[in-house]
């Protein structure tokens, strides 16, 4: 079976909504200090913490076809800039896989890498780029055998996943409470807030209504994005330890304060969660050894897709530490390449789900047969590949020209 083709589609909404330029509605927003009362200490004065996003929603669609007439698709994390992951797909993984036998996935996997060792570009951009190639080769693996790639990946431990909605929506403390009470109406039974900006009090504040909200009708996710000094997570830490529905305190510090997360997560009997910039074993490897977190978040289509995310979740079990999947804006394909990793390895705690993803531009609208949610679950199947079949069509009106 071998490699004939690879195509790199970015999809767009701004695309969807008309633009005849990507450039006039996608672009990049920078963030703002959103400093509470003047007259009360905020924390850090500023916003490093906080990454550039565009002003539209895109990603990049990978496409692998072979001379057996299979066609794999896989996803590269691409919201910003994403006509980079375009052209290292195009211009550099291409050449390389070209001529190549699909079912050699690690070895082609350390051919990709290795490509971009010696100038360092082990994470980021080349990453994603590799990322969505990876799945796109396990897609085609299964379709080739005509098993799941669960199964391919040895075998599921459980086919029900457990999901959370990455969000909650409103600009306002009652909109999200709101925004709360919708999501497990949904059925949800896992939501994960945000924090990090304001004053300490204010985000104190803040994550005690989402607490509220909640209630005992779930589990509540903290997601600081960085945002807190060492001092002032660990103050934090044991604030959240008081509120009953805490289940872990996501990315607390800049993900580069290693020494800060070790004593961290040495400090609280609470999960801490780190790892979403985590895009290769090495890095991961380093994190464990110096017992920096409770809970690693890779992110499938960030960290090098399923070959090396699969290698990340079985190392963190080699130290007793879980993984959750991260899962950032994106269509199906991002969300069940990791929820078959999710499923075949024994560690995996539970996976993201983009918010609003059932009725969102890159969800189940994309998809022949929408995801099912029940319970706060989507239980994986017997079709081939990721075991989703995208609607052309659909996906034809994102697709940025």
């Amino acid at each position: 079976m071998k490699i004939t083709s690879i195509t790199c589609q970015i999809l767009s909404t701004a695309q969807q909504q008309g633009a005849t330029r990507y450039e006039d509605t996608a672009g990049l927003k920078f963030p703002q200090t959103t400093s509470g009362s003047e007259n009360v200490f905020s924390g850090r004065a500023d916003t490093r913490h906080i990454c550039v996003y565009p002003s539209d929603r895109s990603t990049a669609l990978i496409r692998v076809q072979t001379d057996t007439g299979l066609e794999g698709i896989g996803e590269a994390h691409a919201p910003a800039a994403p006509r980079v992951v375009q052209t290292i797909v195009e211009d550099l993984l291409t050449p390389i896989l070209v001529g190549q036998d699909a079912r050699s996935i690690d070895v082609l996997w350390e051919r990709m890498f290795s490509a971009m060792r010696l100038r360092s570009h082990t994470q980021g951009f080349t990453l994603e780029a590799i990322a969505g190639v990876d799945i796109a080769l396990w897609d085609l693996l299964g379709k080739h055998y005509g098993e799941p790639i669960w199964r391919l990946l040895g075998g599921a431990y459980r086919l029900k996943m457990p999901v959370y909605s990455s969000g909650t929506p409103g600009q306002t403390v009652d909109a999200r409470r709101e925004g709360v009470h919708k999501v497990l109406d949904e059925g949800f039974s896992v939501v994960k807030t945000s924090c990090g900006r304001g004053s300490f009090r204010e985000q104190m504040e803040l994550v005690r209504q989402m607490s509220d909200a909640v209630a005992d009708r779930g589990q509540l996710l903290v997601d600081a994005h960085g945002g807190f000094d060492l001092k002032d997570a660990i103050r934090f830490a044991r604030f959240l330890e008081g509120l009953d529905n805490v289940e872990w305190f996501e990315d607390a510090l800049l993900p580069e304060d290693h020494d800060g997360y070790r004593e961290l997560t040495l400090s609280t009997p609470l999960r801490i969660a780190v790892g979403e910039t985590d895009c290769n074993r090495y890095v991961v490897r380093d994190r464990l050894l110096n017992k920096e977190c409770d809970l690693l978040l890779p992110d499938v289509c960030r960290a090098g897709g399923i070959s090396e995310t699969l290698r990340i979740a079985q190392l963190a079990d080699v130290f007793g530490v879980s993984w959750a999947s991260h899962v950032s804006t994106s269509t199906a394909v991002h969300l069940m390449a990791g929820l078959h990793v999710g499923a075949a390895t024994p560690n995996c705690f539970i996976s993201e789900c983009p918010s609003g993803f059932a009725h969102g531009p890159f969800g189940n609208c994309l998809l022949k047969e929408p995801l099912v949610f029940e319970n706060g679950h989507i239980t994986l199947n017997e079709k081939p590949g990721l075991g989703i079949e995208l609607d052309e069509e659909a996906v034809a009106q994102l697709v940025l020209l």
